[in-house]
């Protein structure tokens, strides 16, 4: 059991660091990664110190402004196996192709979503 534990410990900071590399290199600050993702700068840092981990809905926001491919961020995080997969490469790189379009898709309906919104604000 402890095993486990700090496998997930060492999970959590692997990914916290490489989104940090990633974010750096870029240069991005942690503000400007927040308005960009939608995700608080808070809760980025955590998951850059490794006090949170990141669900694939916040990999998800934060993938295309670090400029990482969806598919890959699910494995650096371990939410995706680069071995053992019961799909031909054929059919994982389908997958992946989809994936990082239905991405994209959520995130453009997402951006409409605040437009309409901020719209009505501002007529009421």
């Amino acid at each position: 059991m402890a095993r486990v534990k700090r496998r997930v410990a060492s999970t959590k900071q692997n990914i916290g660091k490489i989104l940090r590399k990633q974010r750096k290199s870029i240069p991005l600050t942690l503000n400007q990664l927040s308005q960009m993702s939608g995700v608080s700068i808070a809760h980025l840092g955590r998951i850059e110190k490794g006090q949170r981990f990141p669900s694939v809905y916040i990999l998800q926001l934060i993938s295309k402004p670090l400029g990482f491919d969806l598919f890959e961020l699910l494995i650096m995080a371990g939410y995706l196996s680069p071995e053992h997969s019961v799909f031909s490469e054929e059919e994982r790189d389908k997958l992946r192709v989809e994936l990082n379009r239905l991405a994209e898709r959520v995130e453009t309906d997402s951006n409409r979503i605040v437009e309409i919104v901020n719209r009505l604000l501002m007529t009421s």
